[in-house]
């Protein structure tokens, strides 16, 4: 199409490099910065953080635990020392969920008696000294149920929340066939046989789910395999308890600006385990660029403001979208007023700086891309990291506040991560584990403290709106009614960026913070009308979701046509929607959490990001299932289906068109008035 010689034409460098912006002191603001830098007090603050939790075996600070609140306090106190304003702590309801510990004791292949300490997911179960029968369902599908009794028994499962599904369907599974509990034994992250593993449930708090590592898992197996090969007989300890509607909190303090407009540095207080890294690095990367900016006497032209958000990792019981709750709660409920003015984000939760690590990335808003590329680049051949570039997703707490309109630069771990590797979300999130690599802490210190004082050395928020059509139009498989509506687009946008380029070079500050609030209104019409979430979930242009469902749907019918019914089922069928998980676990499971997705969303950042339901293409794939392996089976009448639904999909996708045209008709019009 026309989109190359768009972006010949047009681009231009929003990411000014400061000294062409007119801002002679930069590099002597940003050498003062580093050599503020204090990693020992950084790394205090890993330590101290992590040394708090609910469990002493395990650790934990979990949503509205006293850990969490251990946190709150301390790093209130910190943000007073070293001289930030306006400290606040603040109230925030959600579901708050503690865990004491868990333990199993069984007598293994010796005879000799073995205890086994477990983690635990957001889910309630009691026990003291209770025997129970354990048994092994290998990955807990509706399959690996059959012909085995588990009604109060605990079950124990492997599960791979990377590539198969997450913990909540084969815990629900579980639950639907009378079990007491699922122990699982997470294979990711993947390395470390003794290593625990966890992520939020996303499911309900009466589905209980454990977790175990490796090692014990197979010692678990190993026993039973000796015994009678069907159970073993367990004692179980645990004390984990869900409460709806509960308390925890969030805390921010600032360094006062000369203007109005606000850059937000986040972190989060709660984590998993002892989570040296995420999110206790995060904390002190913030407090360490606060504390360098004070230090270094630099007076910032924007309002520098550190929030610590609590319940990050959960805080929603029996929802899809249950994690980022505190810092939802903290723009939607505490401080919806906080939008106005607002610069950016930079959330330093990533970028993990394990030793041997050799990579570190950013995400940001892709209006944002650009601006973050210049910014890092400056010093990317004086870094210890290989840095890459990517867009925000949903798996951080930043998520809704650029829905209200704060476009936000976040921490990422880069295009490979030892820390994903072993330490995400698992026992090995310690400096035991994985020490602390000093130099590539300081490197993660200095690349988003120079992110932090870039931005508050630009006037004009440097917002690229031509790389957010260019966007939707890459996510487009069928350009064609866009075709006009992109051409004005773009031609609006490069218009309202030489307006932006102008103002910034005049150094017309009244002007910029007028200019500011305009293009704000134009992003968040962009994510009003485009930003949608697919079923994983994933961030997506809105009509993305309806058009793979039927480009799917097309090649299953196809390869169904052909006589392929198996290459329909697994190469085609399973993308659908949910289909995957239809083919693993019972009707009622795949209901249960198909209906949460629509039920439990409002008050998440989930909510309104996906209009229409589910394909409901349930039945196709049960019957498609039976038919797998038969000798030319008549599948006429799955077709037929399939043709229906494709109908279907295809009129979400005509209406989600309308609605992403209304959309950029707004924005087009606003880019054009405020061009002028």
């Amino acid at each position: 199409m026309h989109k190359k010689i768009i972006s010949v034409i047009f681009a231009f460098a929003l990411t000014l490099s400061l000294t062409a912006c007119g801002k002679p002191d930069y590099s002597e603001s940003f050498t003062d910065f580093e050599e503020a830098i204090d990693t020992e007090y950084g790394k205090e603050i890993i330590k101290n953080i992590s040394s708090f939790g609910d469990d002493p075996v395990t650790g934990n600070r979990s949503a509205g635990s006293p850990a969490e609140s251990q946190v709150l306090d301390y790093l209130k106190a910190e943000m007073e020392n070293i001289g930030l304003k306006n400290v606040t702590s603040e109230e925030i309801t959600v579901d708050t969920w503690l865990f004491k510990g868990a333990d199993l004791t069984f007598i293994d292949a010796d005879g000799k008696e073995k205890k086994i300490n477990l983690g635990s997911y957001q889910t309630t179960l009691q026990a003291d000294n209770e025997e129970l029968e354990l048994v092994y369902v290998n990955k807990g599908t509706a399959a690996d149920y059959e012909g085995i009794d588990v009604t109060g028994k605990l079950v124990l499962l492997d599960v791979d929340q990377n590539e198969d599904w997450w913990i909540n369907y084969p815990a629900y599974q579980a639950k639907v066939k009378g079990a007491k509990a699922v122990i699982a034994m997470s294979v990711y992250p993947e390395e470390g046989p003794d290593r625990i593993g966890v992520q939020d449930v996303c499911g309900p708090a009466d589905a209980p789910a454990l977790a175990i590592s490796e090692e014990d898992s197979k010692a678990l197996q190993k026993a039973i395999k000796d015994g009678n090969g069907e159970s073993i007989t367990v004692t179980l300890n645990a004390d984990s308890k869900v409460t709806e509607d509960g308390t925890s909190h969030n805390l921010w303090g600032e360094i006062p600006g000369k203007t109005d407009e606000t850059i937000f540095l986040f972190a989060h207080m709660d984590g998993y385990f002892h989570s040296a890294y995420d999110d206790a690095q995060g904390a002190a990367v913030s407090m360490s660029i606060a504390k360098a900016i004070i230090d270094s006497g630099y007076e910032p032209d924007k309002t520098i403001r550190i929030c610590m958000h609590g319940s990050e990792e959960w805080g929603v019981s029996g929802s899809e979208y249950d994690w980022s709750t505190g810092a939802y709660e903290e723009i939607m409920t505490n401080h919806p007023e906080w939008a106005e003015g607002a610069f950016a984000i930079v959330n330093n939760d990533g970028a993990y700086a394990v030793e041997g690590e050799t990579f570190a990335g950013t995400r940001s808003a892709v209006e944002l891309m650009d601006f973050v590329k210049d910014s890092i680049g400056e010093f990317e051949d004086d870094t210890v990291y290989e840095w890459s570039f990517d867009k925000t997703s949903v798996y951080t707490e930043d998520f809704q506040w650029a829905r209200e309109g704060i476009p936000a630069i976040v921490a990422g771990s880069g295009e490979g991560s030892k820390y994903d590797d072993m330490g995400y979300h698992s026992s090995y999130d310690s400096w035991d584990a994985q020490p602390l690599d000093e130099n590539g802490f300081k490197d993660v210190i200095r690349a988003f403290g120079k992110i932090t004082l870039d931005l508050d050395a630009l006037d004009v928020r440097p917002m690229n709106f031509t790389a957010r059509l260019q966007d939707f139009e890459d996510s487009l498989t069928d350009t064609d009614q866009f075709d006009t509506l992109l051409e004005d687009g773009y031609t609006a946008a490069a218009a309202l960026e030489e307006k932006m380029k102008t103002v910034e070079e005049s150094g017309e500050k009244t002007e910029a913070v007028k200019l500011n609030k305009q293009t704000q209104e134009v992003y968040k019409t962009l994510q009003d009308y485009l930003l949608g979430l697919d079923f994983e979930p994933e961030a997506i242009n809105k009509h993305e979701l309806y058009q793979t469902n039927i480009d799917m749907l097309s090649q299953t019918i196809n390869a169904l046509e052909k006589g392929n019914i198996q290459e329909a089922y697994d190469e085609y069928l399973w993308a659908i929607d949910w289909a995957w998980y239809d083919m693993y676990f019972d009707q009622e499971t795949c209901d249960y959490l198909e209906n949460q997705l629509f039920e439990n969303r409002k008050g998440t950042w989930g909510d309104g990001l996906v209009k229409y339901p589910h394909c409901d293409i349930d039945d196709v794939v049960i019957s498609l299932g039976e038919k797998y392996d038969a000798e030319n089976p008549d599948v006429s009448s799955e077709i037929e289906q399939l043709r229906t639904l494709r109908d279907i999909q295809q009129q979400y996708l005509d209406e989600t068109y309308e609605e992403e045209k209304q959309g950029l008709q707004q924005a087009i019009k606003l880019m054009n008035d405020y061009a002028k």
